[in-house]
């Protein structure tokens, strides 16, 4: 067994709500920033990860926001239900947005990565004025169509996703998770042992890998076939920043700009970045977000 000890990050401190009766780890720093007239700042993370992606960022965001970091449930440090359609996005998304009304929250930025980034604009879309706005990295819009020419990008879906994707995920020396993380990266980033086995190490627990799969599983055969047709509403009424890398070979900067088009959407690519934005290029992400936040 793996130890449950939390990853240290200097100025953040830990606790966890209750959500409807998934209990939900929450990682926050900046608490004296918190203000009706300073939005907070809740970062989301995605897979195969969890609040610790966000090391880099969140004590620089701290020093002028309240910055909430969210452990999605089957992740982290959070509880792992299970059971059909518990891994659904909008599902996941309403949750991150009951957490918003449970931290008492007044209309928080969301800044997301991955699944986190699909999740917070779901959250935009089916919670009408519950955030001001919603920074996403490495993500698609999850109302706009992706060619069929383009989804050979997303062939590691049914590994993950697939019979065997638990198994993968936390035996067979993880090699499915290892392989994902040094095929996302951009050339010449080279992660610390020490950081990836904060993730390795969730994924040896059996219900989190199983969670893992479920994650894409549902995706595959419940959400995918609903993209594009009332699976999400584009939203237009707050300000949405995408940011994918340029250097991201699933979520290409080509990709993630199908979503341009409305003006309250930018598309700013990350020169140099693979897909961990947060931890391949936080510098760049810190001051995308500050400049992000001015317009509040």
């Amino acid at each position: 067994m793996t130890s449950p000890t939390l990853p240290v990050v200097p100025g953040v401190e830990h606790r966890w709500i209750d959500v409807d009766g998934v209990r939900l780890h929450v990682a926050e720093a900046g608490l004296a920033h918190q203000s009706v007239d300073r939005p907070s700042v809740v970062l989301v993370h995605g897979w195969p990860q969890h609040w610790f992606c966000w090391r880099h960022v969140m004590p620089a965001l701290a020093e002028t926001h309240h910055v909430v970091a969210v452990d999605l449930r089957g992740a982290g440090w959070s509880d792992v239900p299970e059971g059909p359609g518990a891994y659904d996005k909008r599902v996941m998304a309403d949750e991150i947005a009951r957490a918003i009304e449970e931290l008492g929250l007044d209309r928080p930025i969301l800044v997301g990565h991955d699944w986190g980034a699909w999740i917070s604009l779901l959250v935009a879309s089916r919670h009408e004025g519950a955030v001001r706005g919603v920074v996403a990295a490495a993500i698609v819009a999850p109302w706009a169509d992706i060619p069929l020419h383009q989804m050979w990008r997303f062939a590691y879906q049914p590994i993950v996703g697939g019979p065997g994707g638990a198994f993968l995920q936390r035996q067979a020396g993880q090699v499915v998770l290892k392989t994902i993380f040094k095929l996302g990266a951009a050339s010449g980033y080279r992660w610390q042992r020490s950081d990836r086995e904060e993730y390795l190490a969730r994924f040896r627990e059996p219900a989190r890998a199983r969670a893992g799969q479920a994650l894409y599983r549902t995706f595959m055969l419940q959400e995918i076939p609903k993209v594009g047709r009332g699976y999400a509403r584009r939203v237009e009424e707050i300000p949405l920043l995408f940011l994918p890398g340029t250097a991201d070979t699933v979520l290409a900067p080509s990709i993630v700009r199908r979503a341009e088009g409305p003006p309250n959407v930018t598309v700013t690519a990350i020169p140099g970045s693979g897909h961990w934005i947060p931890e391949e290029k936080p510098a760049e992400l810190i001051a995308q977000v500050r400049d992000f936040l001015r317009q509040f």
